[in-house]
């Protein structure tokens, strides 16, 4: 059994990643995500069966900073509400992807935080200007700790030139080799766990447990292999799963 729940955010705009990412959480972990409404409207609202949260949110989802990348900086308010109003630990998790199986209900085993460092294929000198991490997977234990770390993160998105990412990554690059996954650093008295991007935040989509569908909301191209993907593990679940992980093993495409 888990020890967290799921969550994501989304605006109507992304009402279209919202249905499906409700069902293939449903499919795979037998419970409805958290979504916390960036503008919804009232009818999309009412046709998606997850828990729906409102938080005020003082800018645009899509303002994007002087080096044109989307800010994103209302992550950490939403997950600090989500922590203040549950008892449970949370995975978030962003619309644009897609589980192809369950996380290991120990992976996040005596961790605080869990994060992803960049994936291979985002290894490029122009990525690392919006941070080290990619902030579309991330694990926070329900904690006083975890959460004034939170607070830290929501401050420092408060500059008008950063990112979400970018922030945290500036938080943990004092301590942590962000660079370095597969197991456990300290921050301050934290336990941060770097989860293998090609598993658990594959913006490649071929080998993860969680498939990321990166600009998937702005590019056509991204979108229609979206919207595939999602077809065929709708229709075929565990053949789409037995595929990912014989690839996973056995490197037919990478």
């Amino acid at each position: 059994m888990n020890d967290f729940d799921i969550m994501t955010c989304g605006d109507q705009k992304y009402f279209k990643f919202l249905k499906i990412f409700e069902k293939n959480v449903f499919n795979r972990y037998h419970f409805f995500p958290i979504i916390y409404d960036l503008g919804l409207t009232e009818a999309q609202k009412k046709s998606l069966q997850s828990e729906i949260r409102i938080i005020p949110i003082s800018h645009s989802f899509y303002m994007k900073n002087s080096s044109n990348y989307i800010q994103a900086t209302h992550k950490p308010s939403c997950i600090l509400d989500y922590l203040s109003c549950h008892n449970k630990n949370i995975l978030y998790v962003d619309a644009d992807t897609l589980f192809t199986s369950k996380f290991h209900h120990n992976l996040f085993k005596d961790i605080d935080i869990a994060i992803t460092p960049r994936h291979r294929k985002e290894r490029k000198k122009e990525y690392y200007v919006n941070g080290f991490i990619n902030s579309g997977v991330l694990f926070f234990r329900n904690t006083f700790e975890v959460k004034e770390l939170l607070l830290f993160w929501e401050k420092k998105c408060c500059d008008p030139d950063t990112t979400d990412q970018k922030a945290l990554s500036d938080i943990f690059s004092d301590q942590i080799n962000l660079l370095e996954a597969k197991y456990i650093q300290k921050w301050n008295s934290l336990n941060i766990l770097l989860l293998e991007a090609e598993m658990y935040n594959d913006v490649a989509c071929k080998t993860g447990k969680l498939l990321h569908f990166k600009n998937a909301g702005r590019n056509e191209k991204a979108f229609k292999k979206y919207q595939f993907y999602a077809k065929i593990q709708s229709l075929f679940p565990n053949i789409f799963q037995s595929a990912i992980s014989l690839n996973r093993k056995y490197k037919f495409f990478i």
